[in-house]
């Protein structure tokens, strides 16, 4: 990793969950106070919830990508790319712990620990990304609903990023490989100067890697399986380790 001249990052999981996606945080909250609910029943309640809430229509089939917000391909409705983080973890929870008959109370409880936390990560985040600020070009490419740019504005973190790129803005989801040239060619950097970081193998992994780039896995504290080691340069347990790597 020699002359990295950007640093590009995911944003959910990544720069305010060090490795733990949100729907994991989710299921984990849900799963340790009751632990009937079974992951199959969640994921069907998350994905009805995610596509009413982005497209209003709960109906719509589709299959969950790894790292994805939204259905490949699809394109969040206008309310859901004005929401703030707080209002997009609300809107989202209503729809799950109702779907699984899961009281307000509960949901109300989940969002302010939810947030609570991400706003603590996001803050600390931030300050490391002011180290780096000024020696590299620092970037976001998020799968979400179009308000990738307004979080980041809302946590303080638009003044340090030099491009933000949002998948429902650019019609083009990760793990795709242009929407990593994307974020490349409005840098000016060529692939084997940057590095992309992300929690998810499938969506960050593999396709900063089929973009040409380098890639740093955040796995967070908890084991996970490799499926391709030629696929990841780094392992990162937290997310500020990447400085060592850097040199």
């Amino acid at each position: 990793m020699k002359d990295i001249r950007a640093l590009i990052f995911d944003f959910g999981g990544t720069l305010d969950g060090n490795g733990i996606h949100w729907l994991e945080r989710t299921y984990q909250f849900i799963q340790e106070r009751h632990p009937e609910i079974t992951r199959e029943a969640f994921d069907e309640a998350d994905r009805a919830t995610i596509t009413e809430f982005a497209l209003g229509d709960s109906s719509v089939e589709w299959s969950y990508q790894d790292g994805s917000m939204l259905p490949v391909g699809a394109v969040a409705s206008e309310y859901a790319a004005r929401c703030t983080l707080r209002e997009t973890a609300d809107a989202i929870a209503v729809g799950i712990y109702k779907r699984l008959g899961l009281s307000g109370q509960m949901k109300d409880e989940y969002v302010e620990w939810f947030c609570t936390g991400a706003a603590e990560i996001l803050a600390k985040n931030r300050q490391w990304l002011e180290t780096l600020h000024g020696t590299y070009q620092l970037a976001v490419i998020s799968n979400n609903f179009g308000n990738t740019s307004g979080w980041c504005d809302e946590y303080g973190l638009s003044p340090l990023l030099d491009v933000i790129i949002d998948s429902t803005v650019l019609g083009i989801a990760k793990p795709d490989a242009r929407i990593f040239e994307a974020a490349l060619s409005e840098l000016s950097v060529a692939p084997a100067h940057a590095i992309y970081v992300g929690d998810s193998y499938a969506a960050d992994m593999v396709g900063g890697k089929n973009a040409g780039m380098w890639t740093a896995w955040l796995v967070g504290d908890q084991p996970r399986t490799c499926p391709d080691p030629a696929m990841v340069d780094v392992r990162l347990s937290h997310l500020h380790e990447l400085t060592g790597f850097l040199g």
